[in-house]
This record gives structure tokens, sequence and C-alpha cells, in this order.
């Protein structure tokens, strides 16, 4: 049995990778937005690696908004992963990239506009209405669903809220970080606050790997897990 059967058969959760792409000083954009591009065209292929490998690929609104990207597999053999995009208020629109390609589930509320999701129908998606509290997607529960529908890995590339959540609700397994020898001072930070106020409360990582591509570094580490506490039922607003 496998990491990822195992994981899903203990918790009913698909094993989840986390891909940063950063600047030196932990930034994936500019103060005006701009993020094209902090790392190297090596470490993009590598990139495309890790989307290779995953079943699904997994994004906010956010970054579908700021990026128009395409979230397939371009520059390795293999096959593109399923996209899910979270977007509560289905502002996204239909002219974007993601619609063409691989298979796209929208994951959005139960409230979400009906003529909205029928448009987003038409153009092929799969739109997830998932369980909401004062508006707000249950992360844990749009990748829980994404196991029982076969999606066993998925790969979690941005935003920096997404990040934040994804680690709040302990649903990260590995951390695949590439960092670039840049600095840009203030930013968009790639993880979003986790609230911790002392350092004894730092998310830790383990099984440590540090590889050079280029100019740049790749860090791949384990999350260590935690006990389980109350930030667990946080849910994201998106």
């Amino acid at each position: 049995m496998n990491e990822l059967e195992t994981k899903y058969r203990s918790t009913g959760l698909p094993f989840v990778t986390l891909k940063l792409a950063q600047t030196l000083d932990g930034n994936i954009a500019t103060c005006t937005g701009d993020s094209k591009w902090i790392t190297s065209k090596a470490s993009r292929v590598r990139g495309h690696q890790l989307r290779a490998e995953a079943d699904a690929i997994l994004v906010g609104r956010g970054t579908v908004i700021a990026d128009d990207p395409e979230l397939s597999v371009r520059y390795v053999n293999g096959k593109s992963p399923t996209k899910i995009v979270l977007d509560s208020q289905l502002k996204i629109g239909l002219t974007a990239k993601i619609f063409s390609g691989a298979p796209l589930i929208i994951a959005t509320t139960e409230e979400a506009c009906k003529k909205r999701i029928k448009e987003r129908k038409k153009k092929g998606a799969q739109v997830w209405q998932m369980p909401v509290m004062n508006g707000q997607i249950n992360l844990k529960a749009v990748v829980q669903k994404a196991a029982l529908s076969g999606l066993q890995h998925i790969l979690i590339e941005g935003g920096s809220r997404v990040a934040a959540s994804a680690l709040r609700l302990s649903l990260v397994d590995r951390i695949a970080a590439f960092v670039a020898p840049k600095i840009l001072g203030a930013g968009t930070p790639a993880i979003g606050s986790l609230n911790i106020t002392s350092i004894t409360d730092a998310i830790a990582l383990e099984n440590v790997n540090v590889e050079s591509i280029g100019n740049d570094f790749l860090f791949t580490a384990r999350v260590k897990k935690r006990p389980k506490t109350a930030e667990q039922s946080c849910l994201l607003a998106l």
C-alpha cells in the first residue's frame, strides 16, 4: 500500500502537496501583484513535473483572476491534472483559460447564483456546492469530496490564503518550495497568516531535502503532524 492509499484509508482525505514558488524573503508577488517570473525556467519545468504526478491541482479564485493560468502540464510529458478552483461567488470570467483542457471543478457555496452555476456547467465545468458557514467554503470538505471522486493526490498551488488554510487545517502532507535568490521586501507572502504567536506553536517540518536547480533551490519536506486543535474548524473565504 502506498502513502496515498494509506492517507485515504486512515483519514478519508487525499495526500496533499503544497507547492510554493517564492523569493528568498518569502514573497510570491511584488506589492503591485507582479509575479512573473520569480523562479527560473528550470524550476518551472520541475513544477510541471509535480503537476504531472498529481491527480488534481487546487487554487483559489484570486490566483486565476490575477494570472489567468492554464493549470496544465506543458514542459514535461504527462497528463494534465483535474483542476479545482475555489470561487464562492463565481466571479471568475467565462473566458478564463481554466475552462479549456483538463476537467474543471469549481467549488462554491450553496448560496451561489443559480444562473452563474448554469453558465459554468454549460462551459463544461463541474460545480460543487459545498457546506458553508457565514458564506465560507469548508476547504476540508472540498478535499474530502475530491478523494471520494478518486482524486487521491492534490497539488495546491495558491494563493497565500489557500496555503494558510490548508496548513491550519492540517491537510498538507508535503511541501515543495522553489526559492529564488531574489528579495522583494514588502510583497505578497507565500503563506498567509496562521495566527501563530509563539515559536513553539510553529508548524514543524521533517525529512527535509534541499536541491539546487540552476540558481534556485527546491526545498522539500514533510509536515510534522500536530495534535488536533480548534483551529481545524476554520473555514476558508474566497
